[in-house]
């Protein structure tokens, strides 16, 4: 078998064996190779340790040598504009180094995954993982049970390769999932790999079949427990044909693979089961839902390790869900792109769009939203100040005249509630004019 190689990397792999070290591709990257498929990055292992490896490369021959912030094993090399992760076999024990490939490769998480190439050697397989591939399996280096114990984010990795490559999960794996023994403290929380790992199964072509593996193998409650509420759950109205967890998958496989979208579609009713009330008629209401579930975005997402911007987007876009535009004047308007943001706003009507196509019974109307949105573009095309970064005069201008950034912040918002209600007030004379009239005592800071 031989596996074509960028130039780069291939320099990368003969300098490191003209001393004399050994130096293999691995991993995700032989894998895909294996597959047929394009890799997305190329990493390296080598014998060489990481004062070896920047001993060798930087400052020579055009490469420079950064030591990984986050993995003490790791050196990044920075070749012609492109980043090389250079890692140094690791061993079972914990900050020691190997001292041959297959001890490394025994650290992995899945046998698809255990692989080495370079073009003296060939393709090192230990575990068996070119017949898996072949066979289309995902098994564990080793025991499941330890291998799961080792890192639980793996869990969360069986499930996006089964969704992104189409394979199956060995018995055994399945087995060590389903008999997990979960501590006290979720080990999902706060975690970098996992909202990585979550982030990968939403923008799947079809995300609604890992939120459900997701349950089937009881990851989900401990991934997400907001979200459990909502199975089976039913509102008990005459607008809704599925139980909300039903509706909420339907939704979300009906919007585009943008992460802030099909977190917000994934959200979008959370709020519901904590909400609702039933008439005298019998009809079910959850008013409010939308609020409650903005708060509970912010909450799971901030918990799962997603970025401030990202929960910000989001949370507003469930908040906003539910707007019927009753009043859609152009202030208005404004007012929503706001609060929304210029570059979230075409996902809140995605959002209400694929809510409204996959409920028949609903009775929204779809092209009112549609008439919105064009009136949001409208405005847009109009490029008038919509945000505080549209004003003339920014937060530096006014630092002289306040002592603290959050009272900068709140004239800003001062100015551009004045501005976006009259545009032509965007002139930085009228601006500090209107705070020398205008802006109200609480902000200042004398």
């Amino acid at each position: 078998m031989k596996i074509d190689m960028p130039a780069n990397v291939k320099l990368i792999l003969d300098t490191l064996q003209g001393q004399g070290y050994q130096a293999f591709i691995y991993g995700a990257c032989v894998r895909d190779s294996i597959l047929g498929h394009g890799p997305i990055n190329w990493d390296i292992t080598t014998s060489a340790l990481p004062p070896e490896v920047i001993i060798l490369f930087d400052d020579q021959n055009g490469f420079a040598a950064i030591p990984a912030a986050s993995d003490y094993g790791t050196v990044n090399l920075i070749y012609q504009g492109e980043n090389y992760r250079v890692s140094t076999f690791r061993s079972a024990s914990e900050h020691r180094f190997s001292e041959n490939i297959a001890g490394e490769l025994a650290q992995h998480d899945f046998t698809l995954n255990a692989l080495a190439y370079n073009d003296r050697q060939g393709l090192i397989d230990p575990f068996g993982g070119l017949t898996d591939i072949s066979q289309q399996l995902i098994r564990c280096v080793g025991d499941p049970q330890v291998n799961f114990s080792a890192d639980p984010v793996r869990m969360l990795r069986a499930v996006r390769f089964e969704a992104q490559l189409g394979f199956t999960m060995d018995n055994s794996v399945l087995k060590a999932i389903l008999a997990y023994p979960w501590p006290d403290e979720c080990v999902f929380y706060h975690s970098e790999k996992v909202s990585n790992e979550f982030t990968q199964l939403l923008l799947t072509d079809k995300p609604s079949h890992s939120i459900r593996r997701l349950h089937e193998l009881g990851l989900l409650s401990h991934l997400l427990p907001e979200l459990i509420p909502t199975i089976g759950f039913d509102t008990r109205s005459s607008y809704h044909d599925k139980d909300v967890f039903e509706h909420t998958l339907a939704v979300l496989d009906h919007t585009k693979p943008d992460l802030t979208l099909r977190l917000a579609a994934l959200l979008h009713d959370i709020g519901k089961p904590r909400c609702l009330t039933i008439d005298a008629d019998g009809e079910g209401h959850c008013y409010g839902h939308a609020g409650i579930g903005a708060d509970i975005a912010k909450e799971s997402l901030g918990r799962l390790n997603f970025d401030s911007k990202t929960i910000g987007a989001v949370s507003a876009l469930v908040k906003e869900h539910m707007n019927d535009y009753d009043h859609a004047s152009e202030l208005s308007i404004k007012r929503l792109i706001q609060r929304i943001g210029t570059d979230n706003i075409c996902n809140l009507f995605e959002l209400q769009l694929s809510d409204i196509e996959v409920s028949p019974l609903t009775g929204r109307d779809v092209n009112r939203v549609r008439s919105i949105r064009t009136k949001c573009w409208e405005v847009l095309s109009r490029r008038e100040p919509l945000t505080t970064k549209d004003l003339v005069i920014s937060y530096y201008d006014l630092m002289p005249y306040f002592n603290s950034g959050k009272a900068i912040g709140e004239a800003m918002d001062y100015l551009l509630d004045k501005v976006i209600d009259n545009p032509a007030l965007n002139d930085k004379d009228k601006l500090f004019a209107l705070l020398d009239i205008g802006l109200p005592e609480s902000t200042r800071e004398d």
